[in-house]
């Protein structure tokens, strides 16, 4: 599994992608003529379009795994039933039974956690299903549970949202890397995947607009102008530089990860005095939905940005001289912008 892109195995500090632990439970999946297990593991991961949805994915799949060796020691993926299915998604909702020994503190997973896993499980049934690996699907009528309508994901308030994007120009020169990142983050709202996985070539200019294109869930590119201010970052670190390379990357050319795009996050929020009660990434994309949704932007507008939304709602970009006046990049920046 650790030489599909997005998941080499992380043994040491600072190197790989992925916890090795995870890697080394699904390579012990059997093998031809034993099985096939691995192989269709390794095709299902291989065939996700996106390197963020790869590493989650494989992230349920590992815990479903060690859940899977204990509650039903011997059991292998294509022997698995429905009850077995439901059993887990009810352990790992209520925190009881098998799953109480692998959960943290032996807490229940919130209801969003448990339908990523229970998604995952469905996924993985379905592909093997269709690829003849399988009879029949386990999963099909096993529903994720319902999450809650109302995001749990902490935003910041305005003022501290501009006095981030002020700390991220102010580290500029110390860190260029780490600026860009925040302000990326920031003004877009990018998922932390997306981010990570920003190559050079995504920074165009198109029709007299500087563009970013990214790769959503779900695979779909999605172009979106980078205001002047961001701008500013963002072009230093693309001259000179291949097209092939990611935006961000270590000095050996690894792309950044989570735990490097918060360590940005932290440096610009020292170099301004800000103390959020949490500062990750994803907070970052809460606050940008919630300043435009309080600035009263339409939802369409919003969800041109974020990429949330169906091919029907999004506005495409693709071709030349493309009108951008209007999108909701321009109308978050200048939401961070009032006190300038």
């Amino acid at each position: 599994m650790g030489d599909i892109p997005g998941l080499s195995p992380r043994r040491r500090r600072g190197e790989g992608e992925v916890p090795a632990a995870n890697v080394d439970l699904v390579d012990r999946l059997p093998r031809p003529p034993a099985g096939q297990e691995w192989p269709t593991v390794a095709a299902w991961l291989q065939s996700r379009n996106t390197v963020a949805t790869r590493r989650g994915y494989l992230h349920c799949l590992a815990a479903f795994l060690r859940w899977l060796q204990i509650a039903v020691p011997g059991a292998g993926l294509w022997v698995v039933t429905e009850d077995v299915l439901v059993a887990y998604k009810d352990q790992i909702l209520t925190g009881t039974g098998h799953a109480a020994q692998l959960l943290k503190g032996g807490r229940p997973l919130g209801a969003s956690t448990a339908a990523q896993r229970v998604s995952a499980l469905r996924s993985l049934y379905a592909y093997a299903l269709r690829r003849h690996v399988i009879d029949y699907d386990p999963a099909v009528f096993v529903d994720p549970p319902e999450t809650p309508r109302i995001g749990m994901t902490p935003a910041l308030a305005e003022h501290e949202a501009t006095d981030l994007m002020d700390g991220a120009e102010a580290i500029a020169g110390d860190h260029p890397l780490d600026a860009a990142a925040v302000a990326l983050l920031l003004n877009i709202g990018l998922r932390t995947g997306e981010l990570e996985a920003m190559p050079v070539s995504a920074f165009t200019w198109d029709g007299g607009h500087f563009v970013a294109r990214f790769r959503v869930k779900g695979g779909k590119v999605l172009p979106v102008p980078v205001v002047p201010r961001v701008r500013l970052l963002v072009e230093p670190l693309l001259r000179g530089r291949a097209d092939h390379e990611f935006l961000l990357q270590h000095p050996d050319g690894r792309p950044w990860n989570r735990g490097r795009v918060t360590t940005a996050l932290r440096r610009a929020a020292r170099a301004v005095d800000l103390r959020p009660g949490q500062l990750t990434p994803h907070v970052l994309r809460a606050t940008v939905v919630t300043l435009l949704s309080a600035a009263g932007v339409p939802p369409n507008k919003i969800h041109e940005l974020t990429g949330h939304a169906s091919v029907a709602t999004l506005q495409r970009y693709d071709h030349a001289g493309v009108q951008m006046d209007g999108h909701a990049a321009y109308l978050a920046s200048g939401l961070l912008s009032r006190r300038r």
